[in-house]
């Protein structure tokens, strides 16, 4: 049985000074004591660890001379080299004597293919919100890459503004300005989802995921072509990311999305050996896009599927680079494309967008 000692409340019992009078040498009294350094590595000749409150009525202490600082589990890590979780028990143990609570155990992830309501709700708030003036950036975002409003729309891409706008649960993305792409099943209903950050936070990575209590992340995603589109049958692309799966689509070919290149795993390969059509790759020109493709095309070949093509873009670019330098980029693809079927057009959209009975030998429908 896991058990844990509440932070917070632990600092709350102890009382700083008896922890420095443990770790380290104390001189003066009263209000004018002061202690030496409890790094070991600071021979702290003259006394100079001050204790202070800050805001939140939380006891700090502070080194003048060294600099070092913190609250009394900092001072327990410094003092005796031990992890976050080993110095509060070490605190717990000597000082603060907290009757351990049990810890929650997390909830379980949610069942493949079986996301929580909410992620829907998520999705389709976010989809009317990017349609609104505050979303203007973001649909610039997308624009910018390429993008125009018919596929954004057919693949019911959305705009995270923020709480204020889009509330959302525990587990979901922070609410930075984001772009939302869900990941959309070949059914075209809603799988995952995953927000692009307009502007990230310093350390921060540019995507952010529901934790897995909420989906399970299928590590695709299937986009459909507009209605406005010359359909491009016979193959299905397969892209690294929803945005440069967004730019096949637009080209008018079928695409699945791979959510990064580390993840076509052998249940994408199982998706694209069940399409029985040809399957052209077209990740990033770099070595972890070439990696991927490796992974995948091995994959494939395990499922006896023939009809694979790698085109790779010019080094260091995305399918989204490639396409905003080359307005000739569709060639190469389409060179492999069987003739008779460009230019086939798709079936009428339905009323959320997505194309009903939108085969084209693809054995894709809904």
């Amino acid at each position: 049985m896991a058990y844990r000692i509440d932070r917070d409340e632990l600092l709350a019992r102890v009382e700083l000074a008896d922890v420095l009078d443990a770790l380290s040498q104390c001189v003066g009294q009263s209000g004018r004591r002061a202690w030496r350094c409890v790094d070991p590595d600071h021979p702290d000749e003259h006394p100079s660890v001050k204790i202070s409150t800050d805001s939140r009525g939380v006891q700090r202490w502070r080194c003048w001379s060294g600099g070092h600082g913190g609250t009394a589990i900092d001072a327990v890590i410094l003092a005796k080299s031990l992890t976050v979780g080993d110095a509060i028990r070490w605190l717990n143990d000597n000082h603060a004597h907290l009757q351990p609570v049990e810890r929650t155990p997390p909830p379980p992830p949610r069942p493949l293919g079986k996301p929580h309501i909410e992620v829907r709700r998520y999705v389709e708030r976010a989809q009317r919100l990017l349609w609104t003036a505050p979303a203007a950036n973001i649909r610039q975002h997308l624009h910018e890459r390429g993008l125009g409003d018919d596929v954004l729309k057919a693949n019911r891409i959305g705009a995270d503004l923020g709480r204020r706008y889009l509330p959302r649960p525990r587990g979901f993305p922070a609410g930075w300005p984001a772009a939302v792409y869900p990941a959309l099943d070949r059914a075209g209903q809603v799988a995952y989802f995953q927000a692009r950050f307009i502007d990230p936070p310093v350390g921060r990575d540019k995507y952010d995921n529901p934790a897995r209590r909420w989906a399970a992340n299928p590590r695709m995603a299937w986009l459909t072509p507009p209605a406005s589109a010359v359909a491009r049958a016979g193959v299905v692309v397969v892209t690294e990311g929803v945005p440069d799966g967004l730019v096949a689509a637009q080209a008018g070919f079928v695409s699945v999305a791979v959510l990064g290149s580390q993840h076509p795993d052998q249940r994408v390969a199982d998706a694209l050996a069940d399409t029985k059509s040809a399957v052209l790759i077209c990740f990033d020109g770099d070595e972890a896009g070439k990696r991927g493709a490796d992974r995948l095309e091995h994959h494939l070949a395990e499922r006896d599927v023939d009809s694979v093509i790698r085109i790779e873009p010019p080094a260091g670019y995305d399918l989204t680079d490639w396409a905003l330098q080359d307005s000739t980029w569709t060639d190469r693809l389409t060179t492999h494309v069987h003739p008779p079927s460009i230019g086939t057009r798709p079936s009428e959209p339905d009323s959320s967008g997505h194309l009903m009975g939108f085969g084209l030998g693809l054995g894709i429908g809904r």
